[in-house]
């Protein structure tokens, strides 16, 4: 089980994809970040087909407040990034985290929800958790910038906010203006 290093470049190719096919297609000039968000997804999923993906609706659910057992949350995005914008209760594990360093950060006897950005790199994550025996762990589909857009709570390291890390300017058009932190 190793660390997929290849990050930034297929992040590359994806972005690059899904915006072809974005811009490409009939209607693009009237996309929203929300629907351009739904292309990423798509598109992650198709790659990803092996890891389980939810999207925002049920990850609410999943977070209620009676929710049984109560699911850990993962955010698998850089220390700034969770810095600027993350959901409540999350526990940041970057994605150059050792493999050891993962396993003893997740709680095996709970279901675990990992997020990043878009859900690309929270899927490498579950799929190095898969490695490691570990079934319990899904994918939050869309990930902070689905949660984001639809207006749900964030924390950031000053407390409440509503704006979460864009990554960069390329990727950060996927999340709506007033989302986007400095």
């Amino acid at each position: 089980m190793t660390l997929d290093r290849r990050f930034p470049r297929v992040l590359a190719v994806l972005s690059l994809s899904v915006t072809f096919a974005t811009f490409s297609s009939p209607g693009a000039r009237t996309q929203t970040p929300e629907t351009d968000l739904t292309a990423v997804i798509n598109t992650v999923k198709q790659k990803f087909s092996d890891v389980p993906h939810v999207e925002t609706d049920a990850v609410l659910k999943m977070l209620a407040p009676n929710a049984e057992p109560a699911p850990q949350i993962i955010d698998a995005r850089e220390p700034a990034e969770f810095a600027a914008g993350h959901l409540a209760g999350a526990i940041n594990v970057p994605p150059r985290t050792t493999d050891s360093d993962l396993l003893a950060a997740i709680d095996a006897t709970r279901p675990v929800i990992v997020y990043c950005s878009v859900g690309y790199r929270s899927a490498i994550l579950i799929r190095r958790l898969q490695a490691a025996g570990r079934t319990n762990a899904t994918n939050y589909a869309g990930s902070i910038f689905a949660w984001a857009n639809a207006g749900h709570p964030l924390q950031s390291v000053n407390g409440a906010t509503t704006t979460v890390h864009p990554y960069d300017k390329t990727w950060g058009k996927y999340l709506a203006p007033e989302r986007r932190a400095n």
